[in-house]
């Protein structure tokens, strides 16, 4: 209805090439490495994946995040160019999070991420939340930002960089300009 190719990237004048992902995970060898019975097949949108899934689609699970922010750290990210589950969409939910530190997290100040010295996105950080705007990426950061999808999740398991939990989390930091 919108005329876009996709709603995983209002920039993308053709659709994502979804049929390379089903190629390479039928392969029998990759099935072997994956650990995956031989006569399953992959199908990226699959029908009984989706009747299975149907009763979940449009329900909340922020109550899920809200444990988890309690209990561990946790990592959302999004592509700016995202017009399925964007940024603006994530941003009015979480500031209802029913957590302690929702305050400090909103007031916490949104940081220039640059990747090898380019601008990749920003991050907000507090606490156990970290939140992440990917620039260049539309729903499926990984496939449009790979290094830095790679860089920020290696910097996210590893608590390095913007993703430290140190006691300057919430100073200003705008990275080399």
């Amino acid at each position: 209805m919108t005329g876009f190719a996709t709603l995983y990237d209002f920039r993308r004048l053709i659709p994502y090439q979804e049929s390379l992902v089903s190629k390479f995970l039928n392969q029998a060898e990759v099935k072997k490495l994956l650990g995956v019975n031989e006569s399953l097949v992959f199908e990226v949108c699959s029908d009984a994946v989706g009747t299975a899934l149907q009763e979940d689609v449009m329900k909340s699970v922020k109550y899920k995040v809200e444990f988890l922010v309690q209990n561990t750290r946790v990592l959302l990210y999004q592509g700016q160019c995202d017009l399925r589950d964007g940024v603006v969409s994530t941003e009015a939910w979480v500031k209802n999070l029913k957590w302690k530190d929702i305050g400090k997290f909103m007031e916490a100040e949104r940081r220039v991420w640059e990747v090898k010295g380019k601008l990749a996105g920003h991050v907000q950080k507090w606490g156990s939340l970290s939140h992440v705007v990917v620039l260049g990426a539309g729903h499926l950061v990984p496939t449009d930002q790979p290094e830095n999808s790679q860089a920020m999740i290696e910097d996210w398991v590893l608590e390095r960089n913007l993703f430290a939990d140190g006691k300057d989390q919430n100073l200003s930091f705008r990275g080399a300009s």
